[in-house]
């Protein structure tokens, strides 16, 4: 009876769970260049019918790029759904870059952020300044990324996305959505608001053109994140197994 009681449980439990795979490379171009992979990003996503989620995050650099800026990082985010969104109760990145290991936590309450670790410590008099008020109502760079892969997640690209990865506070305002042979293409622009150095590039985080392609016959199914900088462009895409 035990025995049968603990199956039923559990069959019950991952009934009422779903997870989700994926895996994605981040490209990067020059003009006469051809393209090379630069990270390699696998995500696991966890959601529950008491509309709660974990996301776990691998992130790891890819073929030359390693040997001359190396990044190999771990990640989770807990947070809730509501009204059909993601947003972040916790978020924990752990990383090694250049040989050094780095932290950072976020934590959130009501949409406010409580409280924010580092390790190491930085000294934020070098980068432009952020206050306080400025890291409410923010989400973190996955729980981003996580509703960028689904279009209802951005109310269709028409939405204002504040987000704080614990250095950089930036917006992502989406700008103009068109449609073309079957594909939906949602402009955007990085509104950086403090956190960053001067006349300093970033590949990661440092923008001045976003935009976010998704296929109308496969349910609005994501396909391509790409970002330029000056003359670097930058493409996100999913590997389909």
């Amino acid at each position: 009876m035990i025995i049968c009681s603990l199956f039923l449980f559990i069959n019950y439990s991952l009934a009422d769970t779903s997870i989700e795979k994926r895996e994605f490379v981040l490209y990067a171009k020059l003009p006469l260049v051809p393209k090379i992979s630069v990270l390699n990003i696998a995500t696991t996503l966890i959601e529950n019918n008491k509309n709660e989620f974990d996301l776990n995050f691998k992130v790891k650099t890819l073929d030359l790029i390693k040997y001359f800026n190396e990044i190999d990082g771990n990640g989770s985010v807990k947070g809730f759904k509501n009204q059909n969104n993601y947003y972040p109760e916790q978020y924990i990145y752990d990383y090694t870059r250049k040989g050094k290991n780095k932290s950072v936590v976020l934590k959130y309450k009501d949409g406010n952020l409580v409280n924010e670790y580092f390790k190491p410590s930085f000294d934020k008099n070098k980068l432009t300044p952020i206050s306080d008020k400025q890291k409410n109502n923010t989400i973190d760079p996955a729980t981003l990324f996580l509703r960028l892969l689904d279009i209802n997640k951005t109310s269709r690209c028409n939405d204002l996305v504040k987000v704080y990865d614990g250095k950089r506070r930036y917006n992502i305002i989406f700008k103009e959505v068109s449609l073309v042979n079957n594909i939906i293409e949602c402009s955007a622009q990085q509104d950086r608001i403090g956190g960053y150095k001067k006349d300093k590039v970033d590949l990661y985080t440092n923008t001045d053109l976003v935009k976010l392609r998704y296929d109308t016959t496969s349910d609005n199914e994501f396909l391509e994140f790409y970002a330029k900088k000056g003359l670097l462009e930058i493409t996100i895409k999913e590997i389909i197994n």
